[in-house]
């Protein structure tokens, strides 16, 4: 099969999975009104792996969900999430001034399966969104509702930056190290071209420049599922702080 059909296949998974989620939000949300389904992540920036990706998604609704539905909400979306296109389903509802203006970042309810369900309610936000909502501008995969450059406004480029240094320093510390790896090279590309790529294309274009390095090299191969030795502690943290700071000095 071509890597054209491959992504083809793909593509119809993903939408029907999203039309099948639409279907419980629209039965939950009411008179509350869904304005779409979006499909993000490694599903429509590349690097998809079935065996072992989510499928991202975030719902948005035209008015904030009641905190007594919330949780009610939450549940049926994880009762829904199997059969699944990837390994499991993460999921935020937002409403259409949150899609537009994320502010803090708030949310209606969040889920992660297998059994991860958090209620907006009282909760400060989540600064994940704001990488999540402008790939959904830019790159989203509307399952249902308008196109997202529609839906989502732009986040202003500092706003990025900001989530990506930190996104990095969360990665050294906490994420294994081809995440950590393959995050710093396509944060490094966004400091220099201004796309949002996936890890393995940030890895890939990283390498491209760099042919020599055996970190990104060896990220790249855990990445895709391959044997690679794995980089010594020392020398992935070294490989990250050199991208904050290159980040942080071309954004200065």
């Amino acid at each position: 099969m071509s890597a054209f059909a491959v992504g083809l296949r793909f593509m119809i998974d993903f939408v029907g999975y999203g039309r099948r989620l639409a279907v419980v939000v629209d039965e939950c949300v009411g008179a509350r009104g869904l304005v779409g389904v979006y499909v993000h992540g490694s599903a429509v920036l590349g690097g998809f792996r079935p065996e072992r990706s989510d499928v991202d998604v975030l719902v948005v609704v035209v008015e904030p969900v009641p905190p007594d539905r919330q949780a009610a909400l939450g549940a049926a979306l994880l009762a829904a999430a199997y059969p699944c296109p990837g390994i499991g389903l993460e999921l935020s509802v937002i409403t259409t001034a949150t899609a537009a203006d994320l502010g803090e970042c708030r949310f209606e309810v969040h889920v992660a399966t297998p059994d991860h369900v958090a209620t907006g309610a009282g909760h400060p936000g989540d600064d994940d969104l704001i990488l999540y909502a402008e790939v959904c501008r830019r790159s989203g995969l509307a399952a249902v509702g308008p196109a997202p450059a529609s839906v989502f406004g732009v986040v202003p480029r500092p706003r990025l930056v900001t989530t990506m240094l930190a996104e990095l320093a969360w990665g050294a510390s906490s994420a294994p190290f081809e995440y950590a790896v393959l995050n710093a090279c396509r944060a490094l590309r966004f400091a220099a071209d201004g796309t949002l790529r996936s890890k393995v294309a940030g890895g890939e274009w990283y390498l491209a420049g760099h042919p020599d390095d055996e970190v990104v090299r060896a990220a790249l191969a855990r990445q895709r599922g391959n044997d690679a030795a794995e980089p010594t502690r020392d020398d992935v943290l070294e490989f990250v702080d050199a991208a904050r700071n290159r980040i942080g000095q071309a954004s200065g």
